[in-house]
């Protein structure tokens, strides 16, 4: 590699890695209830080897009524032990997994094109990318998995053109992949496939390298088998399978006529539903204006790219279609394969447009707006001099301008509107139980959550135990916990369970904390409330209220109530 070209990619890896380090700590705003799960069970591992059930070196981590892959949280353990049981700590893998991705696609880009700049390009449409960065901010396993599919695409290429040399490494970070996220155990699967079926010629001249590939797989993948055949495989797909979708069970259970019955059958319906949210993930205005969603409906908001990418996006696809300059023979099948391809798991579960699990299209659609900008370079190299320093100028506007209104969607609107989404407040709620916990009995923590209703439950014992760094020893042999289930989470004098504040009023000397759907505000004295716990948007999040009134009056008034 040119030591101009090792310099530009440089550039851009260090523009990608500010992007997403930048105040990473504190945006978003707060640690999602998975971002508390994944650091609480990785804390656990290191200190116990076990998660918060007590399970010994999982394979799959029960949490939230779900299971969690084990990838992230055993990778999560070296940040964690570095710098702490914290934002910046839980944050820290997939911030640096998401930086890496771009030399990883500039590989592979390279490898598909045999192209410096189209590649180059290709890296930096991904370095300032808001669909990726959005998602290498926080701890989401779809970061890593990606990192792993990317690199495993990369590397079986290499190999192919190798002789299938060290194709078995291929095969692990495939598997990793799977390991890592669920999309990609529908992903990768038909993605090695398709690669295998272009490439039959190459696999079968090194048929033992081959099966020595096929062999690792399977052998790291055995485990992986198992648990897809139980609850820990199939719980989320079950969950969020097109099938579970408001919309389609609607469409399902209307009425038909004769003809309805003829040609719009259930698995036609379905189908055509399915089709329709496929084909949803080439909508423009999902790319290039509204598919981020950080902003509320009817206001300014980010595609997946930047809009000024929808020029070289468009370019780039016409010449890929058209013209046989940059892709070629098999290696546009394969681009063609796994652009069509990205969407499929994302399509198939009950939401529309989803862009987290529609990460699996990187880095195609970007290699589209790499190819689109290549073509731009070579018309911009004939121009003269002064539209050359005009063009740039320009340029250079226009890209600084996209990222700072992105920043301000991002860093300014996105956490006003959208606090309660990440459970803000609740690092304050377990900051204060664990500062006052000597005060009291007991501290009742209600799980009801958020400003729209009582339905929304939120984890708090996991906040408790991320934020008071508890350890997960004493957690595990809790004297509270009689079993070790999701049910059973109380420890130490706190308790997790629904307020009903006309009994629970007069349990004095108890501390209840709770939305204000569970502590009604004008059932209480400004006395009793100690603290008042509000989202970013300035609605009430939570109070903390103290029981002040005897068991014995309480008595007393609920005869002459009822």
């Amino acid at each position: 590699m040119k030591k101009k070209i090792i310099i530009i990619l440089a550039l851009i890896v260090l523009l990608g890695g500010g992007l997403r380090f930048w105040r990473l700590a504190s945006h978003p705003v707060s640690l999602s209830i998975d971002e508390i799960a994944i650091g609480y069970n990785s804390y656990s591992i290191l200190k116990t080897a076990r998660d918060e059930h007590g399970q010994f070196l999982p394979l799959a981590f029960r949490s939230i009524g779900d299971f969690k892959p084990p990838v992230l949280i055993y990778l999560s353990m070296p940040a964690i032990l570095l710098f702490g049981l914290n934002e910046f700590g839980v944050r820290l893998t997939i911030a640096l997994i998401g930086t890496l991705t771009i030399i990883a696609v500039y590989l592979l880009t390279k490898e598909l094109t045999k192209n410096e700049t189209v590649s180059l390009l290709t890296s930096f449409s991904l370095a300032i990318s808001p669909w990726h960065i959005q998602f290498s901010r926080a701890t989401f396993e779809a970061i890593l998995a990606l990192f792993f599919m990317i690199t495993g695409a990369w590397l079986f290429l290499k190999a192919v053109r190798q002789s299938c040399r060290f194709l078995w490494l291929s095969a692990i970070f495939f598997s990793l992949a799977m390991y890592s996220y669920h999309a990609e155990r529908v992903i990768v699967p038909l993605l090695v496939l398709g690669m295998a079926i272009i490439f039959w010629r190459e696999l079968w001249q090194n048929k033992k390298k081959a099966l020595l590939a096929v062999f690792t797989a399977l052998l790291i993948c055995i485990p992986l088998l198992q648990l897809m055949l139980g609850p820990e495989g199939q719980t989320r797909a079950v969950h969020a399978f097109i099938n579970r979708d408001y919309e389609i069970n609607r469409e399902l259970n209307q009425p038909l006529d004769f003809l309805g019955h003829a040609f719009a059958s259930n698995p036609i319906i379905l189908f055509n539903f399915w089709l329709k949210r496929y084909s949803d993930y080439w909508n423009l205005r999902f790319l290039f204006f509204d598919g981020i969603k950080l902003t509320l409906p009817g206001a300014p908001d980010v595609g997946l790219f930047h809009l000024f990418e929808m020029v070289p996006f468009l370019i780039g696809a016409w010449f890929i279609l058209f013209k046989k300059k940059v892709l070629k023979g098999k290696k546009k099948k394969i681009f063609f394969y796994w652009l069509l391809l990205g969407p499929l798991a994302a399509s198939l579960a009950n939401n529309p447009q989803h862009p987290l699990r529609s990460l699996t299209m990187i880095p195609m659609p970007q290699i589209i707006v790499g190819v689109g900008g290549f073509w731009l370079l070579s018309w911009f190299s004939k121009r003269a001099v002064f539209k050359k320093a005009l063009i740039s100028l320009s340029a250079l506007i226009i890209i600084t301008v996209s990222l700072v209104y992105y920043g301000d969607i991002y860093y300014v609107h996105f956490p006003i509107h959208f606090s309660e989404c990440w459970s803000y407040g609740l690092k304050d709620v377990a900051q204060y139980a664990w500062a006052h916990k000597d005060e009291y009995d007991e501290i009742v923590i209600d799980p009801t959550f958020g400003t729209k209703g009582p339905d929304t439950v939120s984890v708090p014992y996991l906040y408790l135990l991320f934020y008071g760094q508890y350890n997960p020893y004493s957690f595990h042999n809790s004297p509270r916990r009689k079993v070790l289930t999701e049910d059973s989470v109380d420890f130490e004098n706190f308790t997790f369970r629904e307020i009903y504040w006309p009994q629970d009023r007069y349990q004095k000397g108890k501390l209840f904390i709770g939305s204000p759907w569970s502590l009604p505000p004008e059932d209480l004295s400004q006395d009793q409330i100690l603290k008042k716990i509000t989202f970013k948007n300035g609605a009430t999040a939570f109070l903390i209220v103290e029981a002040t009134e005897s068991t014995k009056s309480g008595k007393k008034v609920l005869e002459k109530t009822y």
